[in-house]
C-alpha cells in the first residue's frame, strides 16, 4: 500500500519532501547549535567571575595574613641586670625588695 503511494509521486515531489525535512532538521540543528554557543558563553563568564572573586579573596586572605602576624604577641626579654645590682640602703627596706625581686622574677618567666 505504500508502495503504491510512492508511485503515485514523481521524483520531483520526493526531492522537494526531503529537501523541506532536511531543511528543517538543519534549522533544528542551527538553533540547537546557538543555543549551546550561549549557554557556553555565559559560562565562561560566570568561570571569570568567579576566578575573580577567587583573587580576591586570596588577596582579603593575604591581608588578613599580614595583620595577624603583626598582632602576633612576642616575648620579649626583661633585663634583670639591674634589679640583681640593687644596693640596699638599710634593712628596713629589704623586705620590700625581696618582694619587689619576686615580682619581677614572676614577670620574667
Amino acid at each position: 500500500m505504500h508502495l503504491m503511494f510512492l508511485r503515485k509521486l514523481d521524483i520531483k515531489m520526493i526531492l522537494a519532501l526531503l529537501c523541506v525535512t532536511l531543511s528543517c532538521v538543519l534549522c533544528f540543528f542551527i538553533w540547537r547549535n546557538s543555543s549551546l554557543k550561549e549557554d557556553l558563553f555565559l559560562k565562561e563568564l560566570e568561570l571569570q567571575q568567579t576566578i575573580l572573586n577567587v583573587q580576591k579573596l586570596n588577596l582579603a586572605l593575604e591581608k588578613q595574613n599580614e595583620a595577624f602576624k603583626k598582632m602576633q604577641v612576642q616575648k620579649t626579654l626583661i633585663d634583670t641586670t639591674a634589679i640583681k645590682e640593687i644596693v640596699l640602703k638599710d634593712s628596713s627596706c629589704e623586705t620590700e625588695l625581696r618582694g619587689y625581686k619576686q615580682i619581677f622574677k614572676e614577670l620574667g618567666k
